[in-house]
């Protein structure tokens, strides 16, 4: 057997809490229910529950490594524990080299899986709107889509908000009509082994229909989803869409708010929503913000805010 090297530690450490296959919506809501009261929202389960973020993570945590062997002088076979205390200094450093956000975070997180703690170390950068750019902007790949030849593509993504993952497993069984006339979309496995439901923009809908009538029963709509199609920017679009008509029809809104669990903020008690972004201020009804962030698949209402309908 090979020696212990830090990034066999750091394989056989990630590899343990490995939970591929597994819900992590299920694995949230045990944590809820065993933290009670002392749980507080961005509390991370054990377990990794996705191959991408696995992949990623052990990514990260062998940068790490490379890092802690290069510039603190420490054998690669140090004891994995014995190099956590380097993980804030780490961060630091990769913050002042000007990383994203993003990537900032993802880091850290992927070195709290691997100590089985929150690293103690706050970025400095604030995220506002203004470092927000995915999909506001024409990029290279647009220039190699084609609308017109994507038409069912595009349409079925503008009118269900789905991310790429949800729309490549999209089958004709995914979509129902309730007894109002109005059509739904079932996202199963959705982000974080989630399951949801999410309305099919009204006007969407005839097209929908038969989009739907053209396609086999139990068989993907689509064989591929073009890699050039920019689901993100359709997304915001329906995200839009539908934040328009949920203020403008009472009706509409009331329908949608029955299939969907109350709001749970039992700390706020204005229904008025405000942004904290100074520079790009948002001012709107939280229940209409609700519906929009049950349909995208998120839980804070910020997130809805700040991504999508600014």
């Amino acid at each position: 057997m090979g020696r212990n090297t830090l990034q066999n530690q750091i394989k056989h450490t990630l590899c343990e809490k490995s939970r591929i296959g597994e819900s992590r919506h299920t694995a949230k809501n045990e944590l809820k229910e065993r933290m009670g009261e002392d749980y507080r929202f961005g509390m991370s389960t054990e377990g990794i529950h996705s191959i991408k973020t696995f992949d990623m993570y052990k990514e990260h945590c062998n940068r790490f490594a490379n890092w802690c062997i290069e510039q603190k002088g420490i054998s690669k076979y140090t004891k994995l524990e014995d190099i956590k205390q380097y993980a804030t200094e780490y961060l630091k450093q990769r913050e002042e080299k000007g990383l994203s956000l993003y990537t900032l975070k993802s880091e850290k997180s992927a070195l709290g899986k691997l100590f089985g703690e929150t690293i103690d170390y706050k970025f400095e950068k604030p995220r506002t709107t203004k470092n927000i750019t995915r999909s506001r902007n024409e990029v290279k790949n647009d220039k190699h889509f084609s609308v017109e030849k994507n038409r069912d593509l595009v349409d079925i993504a503008k009118a269900t908000g789905g991310r790429r993952e949800d729309i490549e497993k999209l089958t004709k069984d995914c979509f129902f009509t309730d007894k109002n006339g109005q059509m739904w979309v079932e996202f199963k496995g959705s982000k974080g082994g989630r399951d949801r439901i999410a309305p099919v923009l009204p006007e969407y809908q005839t097209r929908i229909q038969m989009i739907l009538e053209t396609r086999a029963t139990n068989k993907p709509l689509f064989d591929t989803v073009h890699g050039a199609c920019d689901i993100h920017g359709y997304r915001r679009e329906y995200a839009k869409e539908l934040y328009k008509n949920v203020c403008n029809d009472t009706e509409f809104k009331k329908s949608i708010l029955n299939e969907y669990p109350p709001r749970n903020e039992p700390n706020i008690k204005s229904n008025t929503y405000h942004s904290h972004d100074k520079e790009n201020q948002f001012k709107g009804d939280r229940d209409n913000i609700y519906i929009v962030s049950e349909a995208l698949g998120h839980n804070r209402l910020e997130v809805s805010v700040n991504h999508y309908l600014k």
